[in-house]
């Protein structure tokens, strides 16, 4: 049984167009089936990508940033002596 195909038109500026010719020429790929690899390959990246940030997560960055402006921090230096006394072994 043969897949149904369907041949979509995509208009590209003069550059692009010759750029995406030269690659799939140095690989030695026909330009259609090239371009439809990559497009492809472009959409199982972006449904593989990691999810966007959930909303608590956007707040507890916006309540960090809160905390720079305002001064609330401490340096590597001084968190790192902190842990020490703390975990002494």
């Amino acid at each position: 049984m043969s897949e149904i195909m369907e041949t979509i038109s995509v208009p590209l500026e003069a550059d692009a167009a010759d750029r995406l010719k030269r690659a799939a020429a140095e690989i030695g790929m026909p330009l259609a089936e090239f371009i439809a690899s990559a497009a492809e390959q472009f959409v199982t990246d972006v449904e593989n990508a990691s999810p966007a940030l959930s909303a608590d997560q956007k707040a507890s960055i916006e309540r960090g940033l809160q905390d720079v402006a305002a001064g609330r921090i401490f340096s590597h230096d001084d968190v790192f002596t902190e842990l020490k006394a703390r975990f002494k072994r």
